[in-house]
């Protein structure tokens, strides 16, 4: 739990925090559209209205293993099979880390894949702000064929709080010209 790691128990506070005083304005998870929830990391107290109420089917989790471990409460991989939903790991460092393209693609067909058999997939990072957002960029990209500001802004009128950094706007920049590559059939 080095690096990373230190900052993660006073931005975890940070975000609990604000989601007490401002649940309107920062709240926990966001509903994107019919099928998709973006949020923060999501606790054992969350199981049965995400699963029996917002429907979902499938996870994307995109925190490093010790963030799941970390986090006292945090629903576990064990726990979201156990229930029935489907979990897909895409593991990135906090603050400035992203994946690979190979990764986004693999996270992006799960979610269609969820999606596509009428259930909501839930993206979370720790804040559900930066990491498990770049995930919903590139998703609402494949999904709608949409460039990287157009699926950023459609994601920020359903959540507001999301931060994405030049490498996390680059990351979907190259996965936008992936998805326009296997378009023309060059890929």
């Amino acid at each position: 739990m080095i690096g990373g790691g230190i900052a993660f128990y006073p931005t975890l506070a940070y975000n609990l925090f604000r989601n007490y005083i401002q649940p309107t304005k920062w709240s926990w998870y966001s509903r994107v559209n019919d099928t998709l929830i973006l949020g923060a990391i999501p606790f054992s107290s969350m199981l049965e209205v995400l699963k029996n109420e917002e429907g979902v089917g499938g996870v994307v989790c995109c925190t490093e293993q010790f963030e799941l471990d970390a986090a006292w409460g945090a629903i576990k991989p064990k726990e979201w099979i156990n229930n029935g939903i489907e979990f897909h790991h895409t593991p990135m460092k906090d603050f400035f880390g992203t994946t690979s393209q190979k990764d986004m693609t693999s996270a992006v067909e799960f979610i269609e894949r969820i999606t596509n058999q009428g259930k909501t997939c839930y993206i979370h990072c720790k804040a559900g702000r930066t990491r498990s957002a770049t995930v919903a960029v590139c998703y609402l990209m494949y999904k709608y064929g949409q460039n990287v500001e157009e699926a950023k802004a459609t994601l920020s009128k359903q959540r507001p709080q999301i931060l994405l950094h030049e490498v996390h706007m680059q990351t979907a920049n190259e996965f936008r010209q992936h998805l326009d590559r296997i378009k023309e059939g060059k890929n």
